[in-house]
């Protein structure tokens, strides 16, 4: 029996703070658990493996302000 596993995260979008609120907000929306990490070359919002495909859905369909 599996107590615990670990969930691999798949990062689906990097972009400046302001970008990145915006999608993460986006992913929110859509009920998709999304994390943040700074890598120096871009803030990079990553999400479960799991919720991949509904979350690059989702970005791709954003519109640019």
């Amino acid at each position: 029996m599996i107590t615990s596993r670990k969930i691999s995260q798949i990062n689906v979008f990097a972009g400046n703070p302001w970008e990145v609120e915006s999608v993460k907000q986006l992913l929110k929306s859509a009920y998709i658990t999304a994390s943040t990490e700074d890598k120096g070359n871009g803030i990079h919002v990553s999400v479960p493996c799991q919720q991949y495909t509904a979350a690059m859905r989702v970005i791709s369909n954003r519109k640019a302000l």
